[in-house]
């Protein structure tokens, strides 16, 4: 099992996507700015930090990852998944499953 605040899961998945780019493509998809994601989130990271998380420079944090999946509307579990917090194999699998445009992983 991997965490992302150690950066030790890596970004990439099969499919090219990773946790930075799915939250990176659903804030852009929504209209939002990273300042407006940051509002959204209460306040807290800044618009930095989110940056840097869209960039795979660094990871979130659980609480993180819950309240960007609820403002960017997307799977809390797949969220919690795709970012670190399980097995590789599941990590990856999820990264797939947020990866595509299906309504199952909140696309339009």
């Amino acid at each position: 099992m991997t965490h992302p605040e150690t950066g030790s899961s890596g970004n990439g998945s099969a499919m090219g996507a990773s946790f930075g780019d799915i939250v990176r493509r659903r804030r852009e998809a929504k209209g939002l700015t990273l300042e407006d994601l940051q509002q959204a989130i209460g306040g807290t990271p800044g618009p930095g930090f989110l940056a840097r998380l869209e960039e795979g420079v660094v990871g979130p944090a659980s609480g993180l990852v819950l309240k960007l999946a609820n403002v960017l509307d997307l799977p809390a579990d797949l969220m919690l998944n795709a970012s670190g917090f399980t097995t590789e194999t599941q990590r990856l699998t999820a990264l797939m499953a947020l990866g595509d445009d299906s309504p199952a992983a909140g696309g339009a």
